[in-house]
């Protein structure tokens, strides 16, 4: 319960604008012929 009102209070602060949202970063992706060859 505790966990959930934490989250919820944080997206509000959120959308206030009173927090920074964290910054996803992309996760590499190999291409499919790239797996093939490795497992040559």
């Amino acid at each position: 319960m505790k966990a959930r009102l934490d989250e919820m209070f944080w997206k509000l602060a959120v959308a206030l604008g009173l927090i920074e949202p964290p910054r996803m970063q992309p996760i590499p992706v190999r291409a499919p012929r790239e797996q093939d060859h490795r497992r040559r």
